[in-house]
């Protein structure tokens, strides 16, 4: 399988439930197509380098995935059709990869973040 990252752009005036559908949308749309999602980051709202479709901010997601050519297809063709997505760029970041364990290391990274962030800090 390929490793792919997908950054997609939504219109920044829909509410959070509204986000929430198109991120699981798209999430969903991958795991029917057999390929493996690593990690799904959205980033919130932020200014655009330039207007788009008149709007001059969006919601960023990003979309780290494992999969067949077909699948990006399929997910592209999505993100055209779907008029909540302004913009949205795919790109292949791994060849022959084990989305098994990009999945596994992936876990374990959050794992350490989330316990850096409990242990309390020693004041000098």
């Amino acid at each position: 399988m390929k490793r792919y990252e997908t950054i997609y752009i939504v219109n920044p005036n829909l509410d959070a439930d509204s986000v929430k559908e198109v991120t699981v949308k798209f999430s969903d749309l991958i795991k029917r197509l057999k390929g493996y999602i690593v990690r799904v980051n959205e980033w919130g709202k932020r200014k655009l380098a330039y207007e788009v479709k008149r709007f001059d901010r969006g919601y960023y997601v990003v979309l780290d995935f494992c999969g067949l050519p077909g699948v990006v297809q399929e997910l592209e063709r999505g993100l055209k059709l779907d008029d909540r997505v302004l913009l949205y760029l795919t790109v292949k970041i791994g060849e022959d990869v084990d989305p098994k364990d990009l999945i596994r290391k992936g876990q374990e990274k959050d794992d350490k973040a989330e316990e850096n962030q409990r242990e309390p800090v020693e004041e000098k």
